[in-house]
């Protein structure tokens, strides 16, 4: 199964909810339920987060935890727009990635969220319970959107500051590209590091072919128009190195001390 990871794109995207999460009826969502038969079957421990929106519906968020105390942290939204649609780029891509890198780091933490597509209320109670000391505060969190095509060929949003916009820039070649709404901009607006990550195939120009972000949300979004091959190539050659790449600041007297010499210089 850990092999096959990627080629489970096809069967969550059959796993069709009733609408936006304000279908949501009192139980799981299809996809909800699908996600945790999957992770089930992986023997991935996993918190469904069962809460209620002002106006009554239940939304649920999963939590894979991390092994770690302050974890680097992997952003996906499950919820949808169009019901009818494959919904494959938009999200179920990313939750297959998501997953396929919890499988290869188990420092990392999953959220899985509810409600992005009305206005990143997953995200917000993510941050709620972050920030109550409910939930441990994240390093960083990486938020997977449209991750289903492009592989090597990627992007950040241009409209981000902060440590982890600096260390993919500075050290992984980030391109910045401006792009829709996402769960990372509720997590800045919350005061946690965020960015959100997107691959795109390049034309002939080398342009990002950008024109696919507006199939999202529609029955073009089909499972035939993302790719298991570079899904993996995302998660493998891109997605590993940046969580690698991360180094822990030191902590500690040692570290202190360390400090207080540079400062002398």
């Amino acid at each position: 199964m850990k092999e096959e990871i990627y080629e489970q794109i096809g069967s969550l995207c059959r796993a069709k909810n009733l609408g936006t999460s304000y279908r949501n009826t009192d139980k799981p969502t299809p996809r909800v339920q699908w996600i945790e038969t999957l992770l089930q079957r992986l023997g991935l421990d996993y918190e469904l987060d069962e809460w209620h929106r002002n106006s009554g519906q239940r939304c649920w968020n999963i939590y894979i935890h991390s092994v770690v105390e302050s974890p680097i942290v992997i952003m996906a939204h499950h919820d949808i727009v169009h019901p009818a649609s494959d919904n494959a780029n938009d999200n179920s891509a990313s939750i297959i990635n998501a997953i396929a890198t919890k499988l290869q780091r188990p420092e990392v933490m999953l959220v899985l969220t509810d409600g992005e597509e009305v206005g990143g209320l997953g995200a917000a109670r993510y941050a709620k319970l972050v920030l109550n000391g409910l939930l441990p505060r994240p390093v960083w969190v990486l938020n997977f959107e449209l991750t289903g095509r492009g592989g090597k060929s990627w992007f950040i949003g241009d409209n981000i500051e902060g440590p982890l916009k600096r260390y993919l820039v500075e050290e992984h070649g980030a391109e910045l590209v401006s792009v829709p709404f996402n769960d990372s901009v509720i997590m800045r607006r919350e005061g946690i590091d965020s960015c959100v990550i997107n691959p795109l195939p390049k034309d002939e120009r080398g342009e990002f072919e950008l024109w696919r972000l507006g199939v999202c949300h529609s029955l073009a979004d089909t499972v035939d128009e993302v790719s298991p091959v570079e899904m993996k190539e995302f998660v493998e050659e891109v997605v590993l190195p940046i969580i690698d790449g991360w180094k822990r600041p030191a902590v500690g007297r040692w570290a202190k001390i360390r400090k207080w010499f540079r400062s002398r210089k």
